[in-house]
């Protein structure tokens, strides 16, 4: 009867986080935390800790406010990132949730990389994360925040851009500011998640030069953005896998 009980206990928390069986199963802390950028502003963010030292971080960025905010990233996900040893960080941008601020000015303009980077500030300041070591990943136009910051830090040398970016279902949204095939993005590993009806962007970058590991990968039926994890909850693993290999490189 206890090891019934026992394995049920397993289960049941496997089913929880989102992991599949044979993965690691550790003990993720996850919280509600607030940032504060660099123009006077208040955001919320989820933070889910790796629970361990030194490790990458991952900023995560939800689709267009007002209309969406951090719940577009389950908790379920979170976890399964957290379990993969990353230090989480999702937020809500500016003008959204439980942030203060203008909707439009998280994507439209500069203010969208502060919103970034307050998050990396938070992540530097209340965690032992490594900040050399950390992705941006971003759901429709949160991928234009990933890549604006990318582009803001490479100007500053007391930021450190992402090593690491996810676009998921990137578009002519994503380069409202800047041009992928000119950023230092072509540096960074890159993955581009899309469904077949929203192929075109994604599939244009290709042939930009890169050094870094760009790959490719399309859903079906699929979803746009972060509305690709309920059809295809596989989705979710090919991200946190893809991560935990790039900012892994070298360890």
């Amino acid at each position: 009867m206890r090891l019934l009980t026992a394995a049920a206990l397993v289960l049941s928390l496997l089913l929880a986080t989102g992991l599949a069986a044979g993965e690691e199963v550790r003990a993720t802390e996850c919280k509600v935390v607030q940032l504060k950028t660099s123009d006077g502003l208040t955001l919320a963010a989820d933070h889910c800790s790796s629970g361990a030292p030194d490790s990458p971080a991952v900023v995560l960025l939800h689709m267009i406010p007002p209309h969406n905010d951090r719940s577009n990233y389950p908790e379920s996900f979170r976890r399964k990132l957290a379990a993969k040893g990353l230090q989480v960080l999702s937020i809500d941008r500016r003008g959204a949730g439980d942030s203060e601020g203008v909707a439009k000015e998280a994507y439209i303009g500069p203010k969208g990389a502060l919103d970034v980077q307050a998050a990396l500030d938070w992540l530097r300041a209340n965690t032992d994360a490594d900040p050399s070591r950390w992705a941006c990943v971003g759901a429709s136009n949160g991928t234009t925040s990933c890549l604006d910051h990318a582009v803001h830090a490479s100007k500053d040398e007391a930021l450190t851009g992402p090593t690491a970016l996810v676009f998921m279902t990137g578009g002519t949204y994503t380069e409202a500011q800047n041009l992928v095939a000119t950023s230092p993005a072509t540096a960074a590993d890159v993955l581009f998640t899309f469904n077949a009806s929203e192929a075109e962007w994604s599939q244009a970058q290709r042939p930009a030069p890169h050094t870094g590991d760009w790959q490719l990968r399309s859903y079906a039926p699929g979803g746009h953005g972060t509305r690709v994890f309920e059809p295809n909850p596989e989705a979710m693993d090919d991200i946190a896998d893809f991560l935990a290999a790039s900012l892994r490189k070298g360890k």
